[in-house]
């Protein structure tokens, strides 16, 4: 089959990505540091406007120069989803809505995913079955979204860990043969990297809101077809275990501190790393190492416990490394 359809589509995502965030960057939407804040000075936000629109036009573009016709519910409802959680957040970059006002949507946009992904049962015998695996289905949608919008608070660590995760699905599909998924993944990640040199080492502008959210819950969607249809259903796990650990130990630890976790704050364990001393692009490049890593033992021709050990064995050390300097270097709560 020839792969002329696919580079044209590649170069459509780079192409609009990279041009909607520079035209972003001159619509002056300001990110204003805060005392929370891993910046010190302002800095345009709204970079996701041009990952997901570019995500949103070539898939359908490369769909169509797969199949010969226009897609189905299959793939548009997921791009409503997308779309409408991403112009969501792009609002709330602005005007800042209420948290519960923002979960709702994101659950109306997972709730929408789950339907498609997992299609309706047949018949109503078939019902307890399908909410069963809808409701594992619709937390892990909500769950990574919302942690790739935790992660976004250091130049290119989002940005580029889903970059990076999207093309090892993208090569998993690959391997398994299911092509329009493997082009949906890797037209994500052409999108995102396309983002990347406007935000990493030096960041000319942020994603926001509407590119961790709109293209976190893309991330997470290609991460659910994983599970259900390929031969590695870990592997998406494996890719963001990094981030979700991440995300998990905090939100823990802040509620058994007595924290809201609704409120915002700088104790994420990458923050906790900068503001102990370790360079910010350091700790970006050691995430990229965690998906790079997590893909590679996901593949492995090992067993479960081995994969186990040797994905989180480098991650647990990380965070004893990083709460040891945080007791050393930061005084005051953290």
């Amino acid at each position: 089959m020839s792969m002329i359809p696919l580079i044209l589509s590649c170069l459509v995502a780079c192409i609009l990505s990279a041009g909607l965030v520079r035209r972003m960057v001159s619509v002056g939407v300001m990110d204003v540091p805060g005392h929370r804040s891993s910046h010190e000075r302002p800095t345009p936000k709204g970079g996701g406007v041009g990952i997901v629109t570019a995500f949103l036009i070539a898939l359908p573009l490369d769909h169509i120069g797969l199949t010969g016709h226009l897609p189905g519910w299959s793939l548009l409802l997921p791009e409503i989803a997308i779309a409408g959680l991403a112009f969501f957040s792009w609002r709330d970059d602005i005007h800042s809505y209420p948290a519960m006002a923002k979960l709702a949507v994101q659950g109306g946009a997972a709730a929408l995913v789950v339907i498609v992904t997992l299609a309706f049962p047949e018949g109503p015998a078939a019902l307890p079955l399908y909410l069963a695996c809808a409701l594992p289905g619709f937390l892990w949608l909500v769950y990574v979204t919302n942690a790739l919008n935790f992660i976004d608070g250091l130049n290119g660590l989002a940005s580029g860990s889903m970059a990076l995760s999207s093309l090892g699905l993208a090569l998993l599909f690959h391997l398994d043969g299911e092509t329009l998924l493997r082009n949906a993944a890797l037209l994500l990640g052409c999108a995102l990297l396309a983002f990347l040199p406007f935000n990493f080492p030096r960041a000319r502008i942020f994603m926001g809101d509407v590119g961790s959210q709109g293209a976190g819950l893309a991330l997470s969607w290609l991460g659910l077809e994983a599970m259900l249809r390929s031969t590695a259903p870990w592997m998406p796990l494996f890719l963001l275990a990094g981030i979700l650990g991440d995300v998990a130990f905090t939100l823990v630890r802040r509620g058994f501190a007595g924290n809201r976790l609704t409120e915002a704050h700088r104790g994420h364990l990458y923050q906790l790393a900068v503001r102990s001393g370790i360079p910010a692009p350091a700790v970006t490049l050691l995430h990229w190492g965690f998906v790079l890593w997590g893909g590679a033992i996901g593949l492995a021709p090992l067993d479960m416990p081995a994969r186990l050990a040797l994905l989180l064995a480098p991650q647990l050390g990380w965070g004893l490394y990083v709460l040891a300097r945080a007791r050393r270097h930061i005084s005051g709560a953290w």
